[in-house]
């Protein structure tokens, strides 16, 4: 990216800003920006230490948190990178896989 604008040809950044840390036994992983949600879904326990959140804003998945729950945030990074849609009220059942809502409808 640096080359390219120094070339004269500068890209925007597109990449999803993402981040994680271990803290003790806890797992926490984000990707995306919260920022501006208007709406939030919490799936699995929080009391159980394993749940992720997703931050919605106007319909459209913005960011993640996910605590214990890897496979719900590599389902929701992948969205955010490609513009998949998640659409919250199909992302509400914690017991469905958010990696199955990604997979194209046959």
């Amino acid at each position: 990216m640096a080359a390219a604008t120094l070339a004269g040809n500068p890209r925007p950044y597109t990449e999803v800003p993402w981040f994680w840390s271990d803290q003790y036994d806890l797992k926490l992983q984000i990707a995306g920006l919260a920022h501006g949600y208007d709406q939030i879904v919490v799936r699995g326990a929080p009391s159980a230490e394993r749940f992720s959140v997703l931050y919605y804003r106007h319909g459209q998945l913005q960011a993640i948190t996910a605590v214990n729950w890897p496979a719900d945030y590599m389902a929701a990074r992948r969205a955010l990178a490609g513009g998949t849609p998640l659409a919250a009220d199909r992302t509400a059942a914690s017991d469905v896989p958010l990696k199955q809502l990604l997979a194209p409808v046959a």
